[in-house]
């Protein structure tokens, strides 16, 4: 299997997740298969109509903040990063990336990050991923319960599904 080919099976799991068009309240507006408005415009893509424009936005945007490079296998690392990224934006993910490797934290996927998820023990960085997201999911909540605590149960639920997967 190609990186691309990886890169779409992935993506195809985040489209399951994100579900179509809708309004869910969060103050975002509309999203498209996870596509904010806003997104959509820092990343200049169009609007999708479908989920397979949703899918050439989303590799577009892989390739741009070099996410792909974790896409050499359709497995629980991937899934965790690019589903965090999804959700959260490209740079907190890839500075826990960072971290986890213990290299300089700066948010950007570069030569050296490449190199360690070329030779990482990818079933343990899975783990490690979802782990750091339920951490950066309780921040989340717990610095701002008012707003952040209406979708906790939804958040729990999706990496779980991802915890789940991987045994």
């Amino acid at each position: 299997m190609t990186r691309d080919e990886s890169a779409m099976e992935i993506i195809a799991r985040v489209l399951m997740r994100e579900g179509g068009v809708a309004d869910v309240g969060d103050g975002a507006g509309v999203t498209r298969y996870g596509q904010t408005t806003a997104w959509l415009a820092t990343y200049g893509f169009p609007a999708p109509t479908d989920a397979v424009m949703a899918a050439q936005n989303y590799r577009t945007w892989l390739v741009r903040t070099r996410l792909i490079g974790v896409c050499d296998y359709p497995d629980g690392f991937a899934d965790g990063v690019v589903d965090w990224a999804v959700n959260s934006g490209h740079r907190p993910v890839i500075q826990e990336l960072q971290r986890i490797f213990g290299l300089h934290v700066d948010g950007v996927f570069g030569p050296e990050v490449q190199a360690r998820v070329d030779a990482c023990d990818r079933p343990k960085m899975a783990r490690l991923v979802l782990g750091s997201r339920l951490r950066f999911l309780g921040r989340l909540i717990t610095g701002q319960p008012e707003r952040q605590s209406r979708w906790a149960a939804g958040w729990m639920n999706r990496v779980a599904s991802q915890v789940e997967a991987l045994a």
